[in-house]
């Protein structure tokens, strides 16, 4: 163990206080105190003593914190808790060098790799404050990070965090970019992939760019909220898990970034590839497809071929095979959009009630992974797996495993009791959707974090309808999200045109 420089610093007498200030550590000096070491509010701090040490961000208070005290919100003390003494000492946190190579990257000028794992080992031990952080994010949106920053990144970002081996191979995994509501094929994919008698150890994200991520979804069926070594108990014990990826300490770094995109909606290609590539290589994954759907964060076939060699690329870099299939992202995939809706449309294509479209993507993906792990024909394969109800024998199997009732079915799950309908304008004949509106529409509602929120495409992308008939319901179990929806529909049409593209590189 590294024990921390007692050199300098003054000595402070700990006082807990019971405030939170979210995931990043703060701790809060008497304004007096803090004039006297030349220290400002938001300015770093090392707070050390004998055996242990961290970095935290200043907060100051007049009548609060006395003269002497050291505040430490409610993050700090319980994730400290029993190590922490009763007085410490603290000095200026001097700023690292990494906040330089952040700079030199804002002016265009590429990283080497030592700089790079500077950057994100500051960002493991919280050296680098959200705005110094944010600007490395901003850097990659500007200009891409190179082959050879993309490489080192995605390296550093595995070798700060944990790593899942497993003795069986081929492990397979699967990846959506996203940027498609309702395109919830995991659940569907895994339990498939895991009934031809292959291991699937799948993380998943919460929702950033749209109303939910597979970890909220999932979270309506069963815990997603495991450590890396219960999440390899599981894949051993059934041979798959479905399980949120900040849990598990994978890459743990890309939650950090994570969370700094998610205000702007930012999602360069270059953190993006680094943070798929880095967690499934952390999971210990050997073949991997990547979903990429085009229309959705990817506009044009060109941009979407570059992506997907630029997973290849990377995938071979790190020993691993990645195959990337480019589908349809201009609509959103089966009836649902939010977690309880899309939990629901996930049991009934277990059931045999599709929807039909998400019953497809989910074939011919799982169909792909199968020809990977070297199936003659992965499709058909999915397919007798799927209509025969072994894929859902070994869902309920996961569920179960997972601490959720393998029995749920999709009339359990409530949906808000606050609706808006949508309905087809006069001339209507095929119904076409604007996957920004819809998604947008799911998000007023109140998905991801209101469960029951959300909404229903009652008619599927390509249906033919008549002017008059409901084609959404918007659902919300807050009945004052209801004007919200209305204003926003009145100034945004839901429907919209058609593409389909379907391309394997």
């Amino acid at each position: 163990m590294e024990l921390p420089d007692t050199k300098g610093g003054n000595m402070f007498k700990v006082k807990k206080l019971d405030a939170e200030r979210g995931d990043v550590f703060f701790v809060a000096l008497n304004k007096q105190n803090a004039r006297d070491m030349n220290i400002n509010l938001d300015d770093r701090v090392e707070i050390f003593w004998k055996s242990g040490s961290f970095t935290a961000v200043l907060e100051l208070c007049d009548s609060s914190i006395l003269p002497g005290e050291l505040g430490l919100f409610r993050e700090t003390w319980e994730k400290y808790d029993g190590k922490i003494p009763e007085e410490v000492h603290v000095k200026p946190f001097v700023k690292p060098s990494s906040v330089q190579y952040i700079k030199r990257r804002l002016l265009g000028m590429p990283l080497k790799r030592n700089e790079i794992e500077e950057i994100v080992y500051d960002l493991m031990k919280n050296r680098l404050s959200s705005v110094e952080a944010a600007y490395f994010v901003a850097s990659a949106f500007v200009q891409r990070l190179s082959p050879e920053e993309e490489d080192s990144l995605t390296r550093a970002m595995v070798n700060v965090g944990k790593v899942i081996k497993f003795k069986q191979k081929p492990i397979l995994d699967k990846h959506c970019i996203g940027g498609v509501p309702g395109n919830r094929t995991t659940p569907i994919i895994v339990p498939i992939v895991a009934a031809a008698g292959y291991w699937v150890p799948k993380t998943s994200s919460r929702a950033i760019t749209s109303p939910a991520g597979t970890a909220d979804v999932l979270e309506i069926l069963c815990n997603v909220s495991y450590s890396a070594k219960e999440m390899k108990r599981l894949v051993n014990d059934v041979g798959a898990a479905m399980i949120w990826g900040g849990s598990v300490n994978l890459a743990p770094v890309d939650d950090i970034l994570l969370k700094l995109r998610y205000p702007l909606r930012l999602d360069p290609p270059s953190l993006l590839l680094a943070s798929i590539v880095a967690k499934k290589k952390a999971a210990g994954a050997d073949k991997v497809l990547i979903d990429i759907p085009l229309g959705a964060k990817v506009k044009d076939i060109g941009a979407a071929r570059d992506l997907a060699q630029r997973f290849k690329r990377l995938g071979t870099s790190l020993k691993m095979e990645m195959r990337a299939i480019i589908t349809d992202g201009y609509q959103p995939i089966g009836h649902g959009v939010g977690p309880s809706p899309e939990a629901i449309d996930i049991l009934n294509v277990f059931r045999g009630k599709g929807p039909l479209d998400l019953k497809e993507k989910s074939l011919r993906l799982a169909g792909e992974m199968l020809d990977m792990a070297g199936e003659s024909n992965g499709y058909k394969l999915a397919t007798k797996l799927l209509n025969k109800g072994k894929a859902y024998k070994k869902f309920k199997e996961i569920v179960a495993a997972q601490e959720g009732n393998p029995n749920i079915k999709a009339s359990d799950i409530v949906l808000g009791k606050y609706t808006v309908d949508v309905v087809a304008p006069e001339g209507t004949l095929q119904i076409a959707y604007d996957s920004n509106v819809v998604a947008s529409l799911a998000r007023i509602a109140g998905s991801p974090s209101i469960k029951g929120s959300g909404l229903r495409l009652i008619k599927l992308p390509g249906s033919k309808v008549k002017s008059g008939q409901t084609v959404i319901k918007i659902y919300t179990p807050v009945n004052t999200r209801i004007e919200a929806i209305k204003d926003y529909l009145k100034k945004n049409n839901p429907l919209s045109s058609r593409n389909t593209v379907i391309e394997v590189v």
